[in-house]
């Protein structure tokens, strides 16, 4: 337990580290690429560029955070092996799969927390940090408009909008294109004006352009569960949803911009992602365990981040994929973590069961 207890306190030190100084060095490029359009938007310099900081540094946090995990629980595996600790460890009766299982028990309590600082923290500051580009990096309040020739789709209509004005309490320019049983456009409906008002949506000038009736101006009212709020952020990427926004993306009545499956391949992966974390020191064991006795420490290194980036790159094309329909959500999401999870799994049970030693 105490071998234990050493070989994780290494492995948060070093994620520590590497967490901090790779926010730093991203944080230092992404500024010194956007520091002139920041100062561009008016206002006072440093206090945009703190306020831009604060807001894009969480979302550089999630994004290094699976690296500095896999570089954490390699280098102090590689770190300890080269000075024969590993070794000491394994004669005093410590497993390798003891000693992996203890990385991967902190990777996951890491995962849970990933997770929520996601959902509390990054979202919303996303949110804000593309709200505040859209409007060019202007300081003070954000602008009435907030959108323009946008589409959203409810159940199986498409709605445009022209303009969002008062946070999506007032639409200009809608039209609803309703499809009939055969998938065709049956009907067109345009709204000169809609104001939210006492919960519901007050509509003039309301015209059918196309349908029964052609374009006679009997009086139409438009059934809708939509909200201003939709307005705002139907058109976000999922990066700037919670998990409880993106499940008003998903079913058969959803309000979305996007296909159903878009969502949903973003439902499952706000929690796949995370998960990656307890993912990372197994992989980090596989270069660790399997590679140091074939060279030098940092061929074990390199050969380490060569698995985490063909992991990395396989989700991301896997992920894609499940954007674009080509497979499941739910397979989209988690194959890539089952497919490494596994063959991890199996490289470390074939190093326990055939006596390797590092």
């Amino acid at each position: 337990m105490i071998l234990s207890r050493y070989l994780v306190k290494a492995f948060l030190s070093r994620f520590t580290m590497l967490l901090v100084g790779l926010v730093l060095f991203l944080q230092t490029l992404d500024l010194l690429a956007t520091a002139d359009e920041i100062m561009a938007g008016g206002g006072d310099a440093m206090a945009s560029l703190a306020r831009y900081v604060m807001l894009r540094a969480p979302s550089l946090i999630e994004t290094v955070a699976p690296l500095a995990t896999l570089l954490g629980a390699l280098t102090a595996m590689v770190g300890m092996a080269t000075t024969s600790e590993i070794l000491a460890m394994r004669a005093a009766g410590l497993s390798v799969l003891r000693l992996v299982g203890g990385l991967v028990g902190v990777g996951l309590a890491m995962s849970l927390l990933l997770f929520a600082f996601s959902e509390a923290i990054v979202v919303p500051s996303n949110s804000e940090l593309q709200g505040w580009r859209d409007d060019g990096f202007r300081s003070g309040e954000q602008p009435a408009q907030t959108g323009e020739n946008s589409w959203v789709m409810e159940g199986s209509t498409f709605i445009r909008v022209g303009n969002v004005l008062r946070d999506g309490a007032e639409l200009i320019n809608v039209r609803l294109f309703i499809p009939g049983t055969s998938g065709e456009i049956a009907e067109i409906i345009s709204i000169g004006r809609a104001l939210w008002d006492n919960n519901a949506w007050t509509t003039s000038d309301m015209s059918r352009l196309h349908g029964p009736g052609g374009s006679d101006s009997a009086p139409l009212t438009w059934q809708t569960q939509l909200r201003p709020e939709h307005f705002i952020r139907f058109s976000n990427h999922p990066n700037e949803l919670s998990l409880n926004a993106l499940q008003q993306y998903i079913g058969d009545v959803a309000i979305r911009s996007r296909p159903g499956y878009f969502y949903d391949t973003w439902v499952h992966q706000k929690f796949a992602g995370p998960i990656v974390l307890a993912l990372m020191p197994l992989l980090a064991a596989i270069a660790a365990f399997a590679h140091h006795r074939q060279g030098s420490s940092v061929v074990t290194v390199v050969w380490g981040i060569s698995i985490g980036f063909a992991f990395i790159v396989i989700d991301n094309i896997v992920l894609a994929m499940g954007q674009f329909g080509s497979l499941p959500p739910m397979l989209a999401a988690w194959l890539p973590i089952a497919l490494f999870g596994t063959l991890g799994l199996w490289l470390v049970f074939s190093l326990e069961h055939t006596g390797a030693r590092t």
